[in-house]
């Protein structure tokens, strides 16, 4: 940079470039502190006025002080205008070019008060004269720092005729009059200098944390956004599974009551086409099963209740449970437990177990094969839990997408029908209880899966609720059994199921007074031996429990009552609870809850289970 370049900088002649809309923020900044700088003219002037009067020619100083209010006048009017401009930013040039215009008044002003008054007057009228001048000059400088190229002209304007009248009246030299222009002046364009810089450095700040603000807030509104729609999102697939749960449930449990009926009654011709369509309809109530769980754990639906749990009472009732399925495709269940607890949500992670059994026993096809559910103690209170089968394996290559839905092996592919989602189930419930999941494996020798905790307790007795045993042997029921269902097609699936047991049935879509009166009729003859109910029995229509709560509060007596539904056990207990809070419902026990759908056979072993505790 050269001499003159540097030298026109410090001046303020040549400014670096700035947007406009810094500049307008300069302005007003500068405009805040321009009633300092008018103040202290009107006090210059009413001074002035006021000491020399006497002194100095008087029309002379009223001129002067009128053009000094005119000067005030355009500042007040510039500041007016300017606020109520608004294409500021675009008009800035022509604002610039005004605020040139007036701070050159404004030196020209004041440099003819230093200049013609100081040649008119003594030594100390002079000094009160250049005391003036220059306190305005210094209270001025801040208001007109923003655009230096103003404030340079108006410091030289207003101090270059005192100064040199000064220096005519005691004889300076024009060095000695050059030097106090250059300290004056530089001193004042320095400290403006620095003012200005504060200012664009504040106006730059605000500018920037406007935007960040403007930009925080887009962000903040972009993601609410986000956050709704997600949560719409999410409710209405959660309405979408709500629905499919009920609707996809309600014909398979017509089919399979349907299809027990049909077994009953096959004949030699018949037997083979009704296997058939008994393994179909299996085969499309376990993938309705699993879509559905698949989704209620993507969702996010499945929400654990942590309990402890003993690992010896869990074994016994897989094993009560798988023994005889693992018989009838000729293979060997057994457990390994051990004599302790781990705290889990127990119905989650029997369904884990559940799936990695079942699995097992799908895809092992060695003729007297073993399928182990073993536990396993080891330090530091490490539990782990495996299902081992002597299956085909699963390839090493394959062992973490055989976790993701619909993905089935090789191995798997080779054997029996399966829809790849039992796995994906397994993984999303184990992610959902925090439980890690291990896989090992050896092609043509089996597989095993294992479950990681971290023991409780060892040596506890404590016990889990045993599962519901399903029993194989024939129900004969004597008396009436009524039946409330919105669905036709199951309720009268389960009307013919209850007849086939030697059951009367009283049936009805709604809980009408027709209805209540002929099953509370029942009751009164003593041949009623059960109530089967739906939960959800329309809009604007009571539940299958405040049904429940209903007719038993009519009878005054507790009615064998099976709740055959859908609905999540979660939300009938819910439900239970808040009727309970009413003092009339206190002693009412819960309903047996069986989930559609449900075989015959559970039908059965709810249908005693409500008998034996009532």
């Amino acid at each position: 940079m050269t001499f003159v370049t540097r030298l026109k900088a410090l001046l303020g002649i040549v400014e670096v470039r700035r947007s406009a809309d810094v500049l307008v923020e300069q302005i007003f900044m500068s405009l805040r502190l321009h009633p300092v700088s008018m103040l202290s003219q009107v006090i210059g002037v009413v001074g002035i006025l006021v000491y020399f009067w006497q002194i100095l020619n008087r029309p002379l100083l009223v001129i002067w002080a009128i053009i000094v209010g005119v000067s005030l006048y355009l500042w007040a009017d510039f500041r007016r205008k300017f606020q109520h401009d608004g294409q500021r930013s675009a008009n800035i040039r022509d604002w610039l070019h005004r605020w040139m215009v007036l701070t050159s008044v404004t030196g020209v002003v004041w440099g003819f008060a230093g200049g013609a008054f100081m040649l008119r007057t003594e030594a100390i009228d002079q000094m009160v004269l250049v005391a003036v001048v220059v306190a305005i000059v210094f209270a001025s400088w801040p208001a007109f720092s923003c655009w230096l190229p103003s404030l340079t002209l108006f410091t030289l304007s207003a101090l270059t005729p005192m100064v040199l009248a000064v220096s005519a009246a005691y004889g300076v030299g024009s060095a000695a009059i050059a030097l106090i222009l250059i300290v004056v002046t530089s001193f004042v364009l320095y400290s403006g200098r620095k003012l200005n810089d504060l200012v664009v450095l504040a106006v730059t700040r605000d500018a920037q944390n406007a935007r960040l603000v403007t930009r925080l807030k887009a962000e903040k509104i972009m993601a609410e956004n986000a956050r709704r729609a997600t949560a719409q999102a999410s409710e209405r697939r959660a309405k979408f599974f709500a629905g499919a749960n009920h609707d996809l449930r309600q014909p398979l449990q017509a089919m399979g009551i349907y299809l027990q009926i049909l077994r009953m009654q096959a004949t030699d011709a018949n037997r083979e086409v009704i296997g058939q369509l008994d393994a179909a309809a299996k085969n499309i109530s376990t993938l309705v099963e699993q879509v559905l769980e698949v989704s209620r754990i993507e969702t996010g639906h499945v929400q654990p209740k942590n309990e402890r749990i003993s690992i010896a009472s869990l074994f016994e009732t897989l094993k009560n449970e798988f023994r005889t399925v693992a018989a009838e495709k000729g293979l060997v269940f057994r457990t390994v437990a051990v004599d302790a607890e781990i705290e889990t949500d127990p119905m989650l992670v029997s369904r884990i177990l559940r799936n990695l059994i079942t699995n097992a026993i799908h895809y092992s096809d060695k003729p007297g094969g073993q399928i182990v559910l073993a536990a396993r103690a080891l330090s530091q209170g490490r539990l782990t839990i495996g299902v081992y089968d002597e299956g085909p394996g699963i390839a090493l290559e394959e062992r973490q997408r055989i976790f993701e839905s619909f993905y089935r092996g090789r191995s798997g592919q080779r054997g029996e029908s399966g829809f790849g989602l039992g796995l994906s189930i397994v993984k999303g419930l184990a992610d959902r209880l925090s439980i890690p999941v291990s896989v090992g494996s050896r092609l043509g020798r089996g597989s095993v899966f294992r479950l990681h905790f971290i023991a409780k307790s060892f040596g506890s007795e404590r016990r889990v609720n045993e599962a519901m045993s399903v029993p194989v042997e024939p129900l004969a029921i004597e008396g009436t059994v009524a039946v409330l269902d919105d669905s036709d097609v199951v309720r009268q699936a389960v009307a013919s199921i209850l007849r086939s047991w030697g059951a009367t049935v009283i049936e009805s879509a709604e809980p009408s007074a027709a209805f209540i009166d002929r099953t509370i009729s029942a009751y009164n003859e003593g041949a009623l031996v059960a109530f089967i109910s739906d939960y959800n029995l329309g809009e604007d229509t009571p539940t299958g429990l405040e049904t429940i709560f209903f007719l038993r509060n009519g009878v005054a007596e507790s009615i064998p009552c099976v709740l055959l539904t859908a609905v999540s056990q979660d939300e009938i207990r819910a439900a239970y609870r808040q009727l309970c809070l009413n003092p009339d419902n206190i002693t009412q026990r819960m309903p047996v809850i069986l989930q559609k759908p449900a075989t015959p056979d559970a039908l059965a072993a709810a249908l005693r289970q409500a008998t034996q505790k009532d």
